[in-house]
C-alpha cells in the first residue's frame, strides 16, 4: 500500500525548498484558521454585496411605504435575503473570493508553486470530467440505498427548471473547488510537507467535517460522514495525483444532491431542480434537515470507496509523477 507514504503528489510537497511552511504541526493548524477566516470574510463580503441590490430597493421600499427603517428590520431582512434559495448562486459565486485568498497565501505567502496543490496540466481536462462522472455515480448510489431502505419518497419531475439552474451548476464547480483548495490542496500538503501523509489525511478531514457544524441539521452522524468523506476525497487526490478530479466530484456530489435530486445540500436548500423528493422514515436513513450526508447510507458508500482507494489496483487512478508534469 504506497499510499502510506509513497505517492507523487507527496514527494513533490517534500521536494527541498518546494515552498515555506513552518515544521511545527500545531502552528500549521493555527495558521490555517487564521487563513480560513479570512476566506470567510471574503466570502461574506461577496454575498454582501450580491444581495445589496435587492436589499437597497427593499429598504427605499420600506421607507416609502412606513416612513421609517430600523437597524433590525435591516438586519432581518439581510438574513432573509442570504437564505433564500433564490440566492444561493450568489452564496456559490462568492465562495471563488475565498479560493482567491487560499491561492494568494499558497502563492505570495508560502512561495509554493500550484504543482504542490495538485494543479498539473497534463491531463486536467480528462481528470476533470472523471471526477464529474465518478461524483455523480456515488450520490446517485446513496440516493438508491436510501430509497431502498426507505428514506426517501419521489415526488414529481420538475416542469418549470430554468437556465438559472446552469448558473448554480457554474456556482457549485466555484464552490467545489474552494473547499477542495482549502483542506486539501493547501491544508493537507502543508502538513505533507514535514509529516507523515495519514496525519494530513486525518487532519483535513477533521477540520472539514467540523467546517459544516454551522448548518441546519448539524448531527454527530454528519460530522462522521463529512470526515469520511474528506478522507476518501484526500485517498482520490492522492491516488490520482491531482486535485482536479477531486473538486469535479465535490461540486457534482452537491449540485447533484440539490439540483438533481432536489435535496437539502448539507441543510442548505439550493432551490430550483430536476427532480423532487422528500424525506421519509428514519432520520438515520436520509439524514432530517441535513439531507442525505447525514444517513447511514452515505456511511456505506464512503466507506466502500474507502476501501476501493485503498486495496484495490485502478490503473486509471494511479498517476505516476512524471505523467502529471
Amino acid at each position: 500500500m504506497k499510499i502510506y507514504q509513497n505517492y507523487p503528489l507527496s514527494r513533490t510537497v517534500r521536494e527541498p525548498e518546494t515552498f515555506r511552511t513552518p515544521k511545527n504541526i500545531v502552528l500549521q493548524c493555527l495558521i490555517f484558521i487564521a487563513v480560513f477566516f479570512v476566506l470567510e470574510m471574503a466570502e461574506g463580503l461577496g454575498m454582501m454585496i450580491g444581495v445589496m441590490p435587492r436589499l437597497m430597493s427593499w429598504a427605499r421600499e420600506q421607507i416609502a411605504v412606513t416612513g421609517e427603517l430600523t437597524p433590525e428590520q435591516l438586519t432581518e431582512k439581510l438574513n432573509t435575503l442570504l437564505e433564500d434559495p433564490e440566492q444561493t448562486y450568489i452564496m456559490l459565486l462568492a465562495t471563488g473570493l475565498g479560493t482567491l485568498v487560499v491561492l494568494f497565501f499558497c502563492r505570495v505567502i508560502e512561495g509554493r508553486k500550484l504543482r504542490t496543490m495538485g494543479f498539473f496540466k497534463k491531463k486536467a481536462g480528462i481528470q476533470y470530467l472523471s471526477g464529474l462522472v465518478i461524483g455523480f455515480v456515488m450520490f446517485s448510489c446513496v440516493v438508491g440505498l436510501s430509497y431502498v431502505f426507505g428514506g426517501l419518497q419521489f415526488e414529481t419531475v420538475s416542469r418549470n427548471v430554468t437556465p438559472m439552474i446552469l448558473v448554480i451548476l457554474l456556482g457549485y464547480g466555484i464552490q467545489g473547488m474552494s473547499e477542495e483548495v482549502m483542506c486539501r490542496g493547501y491544508l493537507m500538503t502543508t502538513i505533507m510537507r514535514h509529516h507523515n501523509v495519514w496525519i494530513a489525511v486525518g487532519i483535513n478531514s477533521l477540520f472539514f467535517g467540523l467546517m459544516h457544524g454551522a448548518n441546519a441539521g448539524f448531527s454527530l452522524l454528519a460530522l462522521v460522514n463529512l470526515i469520511l468523506y474528506a478522507v476518501m476525497i484526500s485517498l482520490y487526490t492522492l491516488r490520482t495525483n491531482s486535485l482536479w478530479g477531486s473538486c469535479a466530484i465535490h461540486s457534482i456530489w452537491n449540485f447533484a444532491q440539490g439540483n438533481f435530486y432536489g435535496l437539502p445540500v448539507s441543510g442548505i436548500d439550493s432551490g430550483e431542480s430536476v427532480f423532487r423528493m422528500s424525506l421519509k422514515g428514519s432520520v438515520l436513513v436520509n439524514g432530517g434537515d441535513f439531507g442525505l450526508e447525514a444517513g447511514i447510507p452515505t456511511s456505506i458508500v464512503m466507506l466502500i470507496a474507502i476501501c476501493i482507494l485503498l486495496f484495490i489496483p485502478i490503473p486509471f487512478l494511479d498517476r505516476k509523477a512524471g505523467e502529471s508534469a
